[in-house]
């Protein structure tokens, strides 16, 4: 057992040889920043506790904060089984495979406003407006609105709030005017339901109108995924467009098979969440006293199960440490970047969609694209990748 200092600069800028080291040296890694907790960075262990959910609950939510809440990722089954089978429409495959014109069409339009400058932060640009105008058009809200709360919103990812539980924060006023905003559209929603209006086809009208056995989602239920959704579901896939481009940039080898092999779009995609998962990991909290390699976790510990680190264990995985996109693309779909077991991530299809779509118009529209400069890594924790991604391209 060895510390380690997951909020450091070594970790931001370096979590591939960080991670390497913790594998070879402390499998179950020892924290005592902001207060004692432990990661567990080996494949093996992160698959059995992933799927060892009456040991590794989830009640206390997936951050370091010992805070539980209505999403699906804070939940246990019998209740988890329930909620999963209520919301399983809201993200029924066909439908969201069904968006891909339109979000090709969001694709064209974005980068019609830029693509004639030949420079520019392709984060500003393209990474981040994409996955979040999706994320707007799924839960009925306003785009523009949506565009102007998002820099406060991704606070909510940063470090004081993932370790904070009920201490107020500057942010605090932010997160009143979203929650105010979220509610009042559920608000409105629930009139139309009542009047009994056209609904929009989306993914709120699914949440508010799913019944199973009798049962609704509250509003406070409905609260919790769409706050969960805003998040998490706009800024993990801004990281893994990101990511991809950047590693692409890295490795012209591989940018120019992809260019001339579309085939290969999906195996970039499932390779950049592989290499460069956009979560470090998700946490559980033990129901029970318990040892890891040897190690004891005393019960109520807060146990980062490491994604990132999963998937590049090398006895896992042939090389992991060689980006490859001719990878088998069934053995790449075998990563853990979307979780595994029961609260495998239900918007992955969708994610998916948005990076190959982004890829495939960066191909075609963004000609000799090339880094500028080096780019800035995201702040948050429990976030990995590119902030800035500033490249330059030859303008038709």
């Amino acid at each position: 057992m060895a510390d380690f200092d997951f909020f450091s600069e070594a970790f931001r800028t370096d979590p591939h040889g960080q991670y390497a080291r913790m594998r070879e040296r402390c499998p179950v890694a020892h924290a005592s920043e902001p207060y004692d907790w432990w990661a567990a960075t080996r494949a093996e262990d992160v698959s059995q506790m992933l799927r060892k959910y009456k040991l590794w609950s989830s009640s206390h939510g997936p951050g370091l904060a010992y805070a539980g809440g209505s999403a699906l990722v804070s939940v246990d089954p019998p209740r988890h089984t329930s909620d999963r089978r209520l919301v399983q429409r809201a993200f029924d495959a066909d439908a969201l495979n069904a968006m891909e014109p339109d979000i090709a069409d969001l694709v064209a339009t974005e980068m019609d406003g830029w693509c004639d400058r030949g420079h520019g932060d392709l984060m500003e640009l393209l990474a981040t407006p994409v996955p979040l105008v999706v994320i707007a058009w799924l839960l009925g809200l306003d785009v523009d609105y949506c565009r102007e709360i998002r820099p406060r919103a991704d606070g909510v990812v940063s470090r004081d709030a993932d370790v904070q539980s009920a201490t107020p924060s500057s942010r605090d006023g932010d997160r009143e005017e979203e929650t105010a905003y979220f509610l009042r559209t559920i608000a409105e929603r629930r009139a139309a339901i009542a009047a009994g209006d056209d609904l929009p086809d989306d993914t709120l009208t699914a949440l508010m109108t799913a019944e199973l056995d009798g049962r609704v989602l509250s509003d406070v239920d409905v609260l919790g995924f769409m706050g969960f959704l805003f998040i998490a579901g706009s800024q993990t896939t801004t990281q893994l467009i990101g990511n991809m481009v950047w590693r692409l940039l890295q490795h012209p080898d591989q940018m120019e098979l992809v260019r001339g092999d579309r085939s290969l779009v999906p195996h970039c995609v499932e390779e950049s969440l592989r290499f460069d998962a956009p979560v470090h990991g998700l946490f559980r909290t033990n129901t029970e006293e318990t040892e890891l390699r040897g190690v004891t976790i005393a019960e109520n510990s807060k146990v980062m199960c490491s994604f990132f680190s999963a998937n590049m264990d090398p006895d896992a995985w042939d090389a992991p440490e060689r980006f490859d996109i001719t990878r088998d693309l069934d053995t790449l779909r075998k990563h853990y970047a979307f979780g595994k077991g029961i609260h495998f991530c239900m918007g992955a299809p969708l994610s998916r969609i948005e990076a190959s779509v982004a890829l495939e118009a960066v191909l075609d529209r963004l000609p000799n694209l090339r880094l500028t400069g080096e780019p800035n890594f995201i702040s948050a924790p429990v976030l990995h990748g590119v902030e800035t991604l500033p490249v330059a391209w030859d303008p038709s």
